[in-house]
């Protein structure tokens, strides 16, 4: 998550009453160390100040680890009678969407989850590099896409952000990446597939990196 990704997430939902997003159910939230240290903005700019205007945060992963509350995986039949139990209100689903086969399943997961009248946030890439986790299906949806994909909820809100952020911040911090294309440039029968990706990641060397951020409210089917 982006620090202009959170901070987009902490102004729409603080738009909604405590009462109405709470308690919100994080799903893929990995642990502590991830949010604290790793991606610490994600813990100053949206997990903080959402505790600070009384707002629970379940954290759900489908691994154990310190920080994760709940260990389920939202996509197991045999879990969502636990995820339900929780009564949440809200869902955070965030940077995930990319990483499952079936996309269409999660997101009506999730509108499962929170039943009628509940509220989802979404955040999904539109413009990044591919990035394993474990899998990149190159999801890259525009609001209008992932609005299809969460029917029949309303989308609240719909935007591409852009986030001031792109591969050349992490060149100036590491120059020496630049060496893996210069080495692979010449070579792309060594591996057809990694050579176009390492060639396509120079795009955003002059390009900023784009996420696309929605809020959804479930309707009764």
């Amino acid at each position: 998550m982006f620090k202009a990704e959170a901070q987009w997430l902490y102004r729409r939902i603080s738009a909604f009453p405590a009462e109405e997003v709470s308690p919100l159910l994080n799903i893929g939230s990995s642990t502590r160390q991830f949010r604290e240290t790793e991606q610490p903005w994600t813990n100053e700019k949206l997990f903080a100040p959402l505790r600070e205007r009384g707002v629970a945060v379940i954290h759900c992963d489908f691994r154990a680890g310190d920080g994760i509350d709940v260990r389920a995986d939202i996509l197991a039949d045999s879990d969502l009678p636990r995820l339900k139990a929780l009564k949440a209100k809200a869902i955070l689903c965030c940077n995930i969407l990319e990483h499952v086969g079936e996309p269409k399943c999660l997101a009506q997961r999730c509108l499962d989850i929170v039943g009628a009248a509940g509220l989802v946030f979404v955040t999904v890439p539109f413009s990044y590099p591919h990035h394993r986790d474990p899998i990149d299906t190159l999801y890259r949806p525009a609001p209008d896409e992932l609005a299809k994909l969460f029917a029949p909820a309303k989308m609240l809100n719909g935007e591409i952000l852009d986030v001031g952020e792109s591969y050349r911040d992490q060149v100036k911090q590491r120059p020496w990446i630049l060496l893996r294309h210069v080495f692979r440039a010449p070579v792309p029968f060594l591996n057809l597939e990694k050579w176009r990706r390492s060639m396509g990641k120079l795009y955003w060397l002059r390009h900023n990196y784009k996420v696309t951020a929605a809020v959804f409210r479930a309707r009764e089917r």
